[in-house]
């Protein structure tokens, strides 16, 4: 299964790799589905750490960095721990492009392979769910980015 979504951000696309590269610790500060994050694992280029732990509104996960390039402003990383049992694999890309002065795309595709009966039967709902937090990841990048500040959602998520 593969989730695809983009956004328009009103900020320079060396800006906005700092906030998803150089800071790619602390998705805590920005995601909604994101409660807690640290840095783990070793320095890769301009970023302080190759993988990551999240406590997250699914539970607990573990990421690692399999690719990250400061000159095309592109990452990508699998969930290394964490996951349902249906799924077997779920890789997450993130790339930003320069679309005009000032004016950067975020594009991200997430695919996840499921296993098993149980995987078969609950890709339909997994699908909506994961589609939901995908958008909800993109719309809160993309106003932690134009704006230096969490998306209201994050803030009200912040406060339960």
């Amino acid at each position: 299964m593969v989730i695809e979504k983009h956004i328009e951000i009103n900020n320079s696309t060396e800006n906005v790799w700092k906030i998803l590269g150089h800071d790619f610790a602390h998705p805590y500060k920005w995601a909604s589905s994101v409660n807690h994050s640290e840095g783990h694992g070793k320095q890769l280029a301009t970023t302080q750490c190759d993988e990551r732990a999240c406590q997250t509104v699914m539970g607990n996960i573990r990421e690692k960095l399999t690719e990250y390039s400061d000159n095309d402003f592109h990452l990508a990383y699998i969930v290394t721990e964490g996951m349902p049992s249906i799924v077997k694999t779920a890789t997450n890309d993130w790339q930003l492009i320069k679309t005009s002065a000032g004016k950067t795309k975020l594009k991200i595709k997430m695919e996840f392979a499921f296993q098993g009966i149980m995987g078969f039967v609950m890709q339909p709902l997994m699908k909506m769910k994961l589609n939901k937090i995908a958008q909800e990841m993109v719309e809160d990048f993309g106003y932690y980015a134009e704006n230096g500040k969490p998306h209201p959602r994050k803030l009200k998520a912040q406060r339960k």
